[in-house]
């Protein structure tokens, strides 16, 4: 059935990737939105030297309101400060609700102005390019995950969406750096230096920062995944809520689970986007066929995105393995051998296995044909 990653010994061997393999991590997954805003702003707050944060989605409510007052106060306190966010994911975010990070010493940078006159100065980019990248660097501590700065995903309320964000300790933490200032230098012609590289921790875990941009040909994530599904052995667990994913993806889930591996796929049951749903249910009898298992998470809307594969190597991040983000978004995942950080993940992988819907062949092949039809269109639209 093959070798496993593990045996690999470090996430990536044998790959051309932008970041080499590190070891001397500490791995913390969070899988309550809550407790990841809760240790991001204790981050952001206790920083002495840098908070920079890159994110999608940026909403000017309660969560937005204290990550911008996290900003401003550490710019007070003589941190480097900046804001990077995606101009498509972030509409509601202007000049004056960023004008208090300015005034405190801070920066603010947008990603591919959509306005016209707002690229002037700047290199012309597709409308379609986009940063969907979620980043956190505080010192010498990151987060990196699916989450964006919204109410959606944390804070006072019910969250609409169930999300993963990795924070990590060790010299994983200046490749995170690194990413996100090569992403601002593209933005803005102009950034700092990247910092120094963290010490290794005792007894921690090999990490490696995987980037991609379908764009500039950088497709670190898509290699790394698909290497990992080469090489399954016996179990293979993905969380995706837009299942769109590129030709090589669904080939090697299938070919992992007709080798003999439990191949198992969660996706969004309830989603906030319909279309992506209609869409990704095409694949379903093909994949079933194979033998993959398949798990709608009914409540609440899954937004994760994480592999895990035998129980050893997994990858957390932003990318949704979709044809979309293959093709134009900036993502970055964090892959590691860190079992302890598989385990969880399965563990949690099991308890969202529990609150969903399994799919079974028969029932699925004998909808309608209208179904089928409708689910075929969506699914060749949105992969235009």
């Amino acid at each position: 059935m093959g070798t496993s990653p593990t045996s690999i010994g470090t996430p990536g061997d044998g790959l051309k990737t932008q970041y080499r393999s590190v070891g001397g991590n500490r791995l913390h997954l969070y899988t309550d939105g809550d407790d990841a805003f809760e240790a991001a702003f204790q981050a952001m707050q206790g920083a002495k030297e840098r908070v920079w944060l890159e994110t999608y989605i940026f909403e000017p409510d309660e969560v937005g309101d204290m990550a911008r007052g996290a900003l401003v106060d550490a710019a007070r306190r003589g941190c480097s400060v900046i804001l990077l966010i995606d101009r498509w994911g972030s509409p509601k975010i202007d000049r004056r609700y960023i004008q208090p990070i300015l005034e405190a010493g801070g920066r603010a940078a947008v990603f591919n102005p959509i306005l016209p006159w707002r690229k002037i100065g700047r290199k012309l980019e597709s409308v379609r390019h986009r940063d969907h990248r979620k980043l956190l660097i505080t010192d010498d501590v990151g987060f990196c995950g699916g989450a964006n700065v919204s109410l959606d995903y944390g804070g006072p309320g019910p969250e609409l969406f169930f999300d993963l964000t990795l924070q990590a300790e060790g010299p994983v933490v200046q490749d995170m750096a690194a990413a996100f200032l090569d992403t601002l230098l593209t933005v803005t012609g102009d950034a700092p230096p990247v910092p120094p590289r963290p010490s290794e921790i005792k007894n921690g875990s090999v990490a490696q920062v995987l980037a991609l941009s379908g764009k500039d040909g950088r497709r670190d994530l898509d290699l790394a995944l698909e290497n990992a599904l080469e090489l399954t052995a016996d179990t293979c667990l993905v969380m995706t809520p837009y299942l769109i994913p590129p030709d090589w993806f669904v080939a090697a889930l299938t070919a992992a689970s007709r080798r003999g591996a439990d191949v198992r796929l969660m996706t969004a049951g309830r989603t906030d986007v319909p279309l992506a749903r209609m869409a990704g249910r095409h694949l379903y009898e093909m994949l079933l066929r194979a033998g993959v298992r398949i798990f709608e998470l009914q409540h609440p809307n899954l937004h994760a995105k994480s592999l895990t594969i035998d129980g050893r190597y997994s990858i957390v991040g932003s990318y949704n393995v979709d044809v979309y983000g293959s093709r134009h978004n900036l993502e970055i995942g964090i892959a590691s051998t860190d079992a302890e950080l598989a385990r969880r993940l399965e563990v949690e992988f099991d308890r969202r296995t529990a609150q969903g819907r399994e799919i079974y062949v028969d029932e699925w092949r004998d909808r309608p044909a209208w179904a089928h039809v409708l689910e075929r269109l969506a699914n060749r639209l949105l992969r235009l």
